[in-house]
């Protein structure tokens, strides 16, 4: 059984029901790499050097830290250490930071008004459902990749826009964005 013969063709709420069309983009993608930094110049005093790894590799992992404002990717730096005098330190790039995931969700209807004359009703949700997807640890807003730094670590206070909303707002916004329109056709 359809919902057209379920609620009746021809009727108020038929008319009201048919016609819709739901789109959606739903994109994911894997965390990107980053290394942790030693803060000091060890290798060849061109460029900071990466830290050393003491033990088993620390895990990346979101994580709340009391005195701290948002998360933070590790949560104490005893795993690094300065690499030794004309040593680069640790591999570059061998930690992940979180993936990244992002649904925009549109509806959409059409109106017969006349023969000749159309109206589109649309509703667009860029963020759908919300969702923070926060900044790797080196392009974070206020934290750093240095595990020497007071802020190492730490992703707050920015999220990351979706590209999708940077046809609304030029910057993006990270946040939910809804919008609507109307589009009359002739």
């Amino acid at each position: 059984m359809d919902l057209r013969s379920a609620v009746g063709k021809g009727t108020k709420l038929s008319s009201l029901i048919q016609g819709w069309s739901l789109n959606g983009i739903a994109t994911v993608m894997s965390g990107e790499p980053f290394s942790v930094r030693s803060g000091v110049r060890t290798s060849n005093n061109s460029h900071e050097s990466r830290a050393d790894i003491l033990g088993p590799k620390p895990e990346v992992k979101l994580a709340d830290v009391p005195g701290i404002i948002g998360p933070v990717y590790f949560r104490n730096v005893s795993g690094f250490a300065i690499p030794a005098p004309g040593s680069a330190g640790a591999g570059r790039n061998i930690f992940t930071a979180p993936g990244y995931w992002n649904v925009d969700l549109g509806v959409t209807r059409l109106f017969t008004l006349t023969e000749r004359l159309k109206l589109q009703f649309r509703a667009e949700m860029f963020n759908a459902l919300n969702h923070p997807n926060l900044d790797n640890p080196r392009d974070a807003s206020s934290g750093s990749a240095s595990y020497r730094s007071t802020l190492f670590g730490q992703t707050c206070c920015a999220t990351v826009a979706p590209s999708s909303t940077q046809s609304i707002v030029d910057t993006g916004e990270s946040a939910r964005v809804i919008q609507f329109a109307l589009k009359l056709r002739f």
